[in-house]
């Protein structure tokens, strides 16, 4: 057996740009950040948890409360359907994204899983409203789960590995993910990785990247 396992922003659903404004402005309104990185990017953890744990850190010397992380997220939420419900383009499938879902899913030898850097909540309306279903998935996990992308990933074969009463090899781990921070929380981990050929791949140049989903089948051979 093998471990497939997906990120969901930029990697199953080209939803970054709303994301990343909606999230800004969620910052904005719920908190009264002002004058803060919006390069998400540069943060220590670039998870939603991450993130508000490093503003929150800077400014008030403490990290966040479970109330304010669920106020947060509500208003997060609000704001994305809003988005949706004024361009409902803004939140697509990358092309032949929930077609190879299915169909590894569907495949003998092969568990997929999802782990991504942003709540739950946020995550499952996006998939939603991409028209991507997640219900063959063996687990996924959320920024809910850890700050540290590494720690989402770990959460998600640790729930993998209870569910198939098996420890998988690192090496049959493969992570699919569009960001640097992706394949850096794959070299923390030690497991293999797939990018998403974007301009925020074109640094790594001898990483293993996709233009079309159809090329994923090359690499799990």
């Amino acid at each position: 057996m093998r471990y497939i396992i997906f990120d969901i922003d930029g990697t199953l659903t080209d939803t970054t740009e709303v994301d990343d404004h909606c999230f800004t402005k969620a910052l904005e309104d719920t908190f009264n950040f002002r004058g803060f990185e919006t390069d998400y990017g540069h943060y220590e953890d670039t998870t939603d948890s991450g993130i508000i744990h490093q503003l929150f850190m800077e400014r008030d010397q403490r990290t966040y409360t479970e109330e304010e992380r669920e106020h947060f997220i509500h208003n997060f939420c609000a704001l994305l359907k809003e988005a949706y419900a004024d361009r409902n383009d803004c939140m697509k499938e990358i092309p032949k994204a929930g077609k190879i879902l299915n169909a590894l899913c569907a495949k003998e030898g092969i568990s997929v899983g999802l782990a991504t850097g942003g709540w739950r909540e946020s995550a499952m309306f996006k998939l939603s409203c991409a028209g991507i279903t997640t219900a063959g998935c063996a687990a996924a996990s959320f920024a809910q789960d850890a700050r540290a992308r590494r720690d989402i990933i770990r959460n998600t074969i640790l729930q993998m590995n209870k569910l198939h009463q098996i420890d998988m090899p690192l090496s049959e781990i493969i992570y699919v993910g569009d960001g640097k921070w992706d394949y850096q929380a794959t070299q923390q981990l030690g497991i293999q990785f797939i990018g998403i050929e974007n301009k925020k791949l074109e640094h790594l140049a001898d990483i293993v990247k996709i233009a079309d989903y159809d090329e994923l089948h090359l690499h799990l051979a």
